[in-house]
C-alpha cells in the first residue's frame, strides 16, 4: 500500500489506540456531580470546533488552522484535551475542515501539540518560578506558540513523504500562526486564572498567587 492509502487507516488506528489509552487515564472525578464543570469542558469543545472556521485551504490544498490545543491542556489536562480535540476533527469531517481526513487531522492537531504542550507545561512547573506572569506568559503564551508550531511542523513533514504540492506553505505560514495562537491561548489562560481559576485544573492559588 502507497502512502496515500497507508496514511488514513494507520493513523485512525493509531489515534483510536492513544484515546482508548487516554480514556484509562480521565479524570471523571472532575465532572461527576458538578454540572459547571461538565458545561466548561462542552463550551470549551464548541469553542475549539469553531476554531476550524478560521483555516484556509487555498492555497495548492494547503489547510491551517488555529487549535487551541495549548488551552485545553491547561484547563482539562492531556486525557480530556485529547478528547475535546477528537470530537473537533470528527465532528468537522464531513465539512472539510480535516486536513487528510480525521486521522491524520486529529494526529497533527491533537496528539502532536498536546503531548508537547503537556511535556512544556511539567517543564515550565519544574524549572520556573511558581508566579502568575510565569503561568500566563511562558505556559499560555510561549507554549500556544509551540504547540501550533509542532502541528504545522507534523503537517510539513507528512506533506513531504507524500509530495504534496504546497508543503513549503506550512513553514512559511508557521511564524505568523505562532504568534497568533500565542496571543490566543495567552490572552484566554490570563482571563480564565484571573476570573474563573477554578476552571483551570493546571492552576493551583497555593502555588501561584500564595508562593512560599
Amino acid at each position: 500500500m502507497d502512502g496515500p492509502v497507508l496514511l488514513p487507516w494507520t493513523s485512525a488506528v493509531l489515534g483510536v489506540s492513544l484515546l482508548a489509552v487516554a480514556a484509562t487515564r480521565l479524570p471523571w472525578h472532575k465532572l461527576r456531580d458538578d454540572e459547571e464543570a461538565q458545561r466548561v469542558l462542552g463550551i470549551a469543545t464548541m469553542a475549539l470546533l469553531l476554531l476550524r472556521i478560521f483555516n484556509t485551504h487555498g492555497l495548492a490544498g494547503v489547510q491551517l488552522n488555529f487549535i487551541g490545543a495549548m488551552v485545553a491542556v491547561l484547563m482539562f489536562g492531556p486525557a480530556f484535551a485529547l478528547w475535546a480535540l477528537a470530537v473537533v476533527s470528527l465532528v468537522a469531517w464531513p465539512f472539510g475542515y480535516v486536513w487528510l481526513g480525521p486521522g491524520p487531522d486529529f494526529l497533527a492537531t491533537a496528539v502532536v501539540p498536546v503531548a508537547l504542550g503537556w511535556a512544556w507545561s511539567r517543564w515550565c512547573e519544574r524549572r520556573l518560578p511558581p508566579n502568575l506572569f510565569a503561568y500566563v506568559l511562558v505556559q499560555g503564551f510561549v507554549g500556544g506558540a509551540l504547540a501550533i508550531a509542532a502541528c504545522n511542523l507534523a503537517k510539513y513533514l507528512v506533506a513531504m513523504w507524500l509530495d504534496m504540492p504546497g508543503a513549503s506553505f506550512y513553514l512559511l505560514a508557521t511564524p505568523l500562526m505562532m504568534f497568533g495562537e500565542a496571543f490566543l491561548c495567552g490572552g484566554v489562560m490570563a482571563l480564565v486564572v484571573v476570573y474563573r481559576p477554578q476552571w483551570c485544573s493546571t492552576f493551583d492559588d497555593a502555588r501561584y498567587l500564595r508562593p512560599r
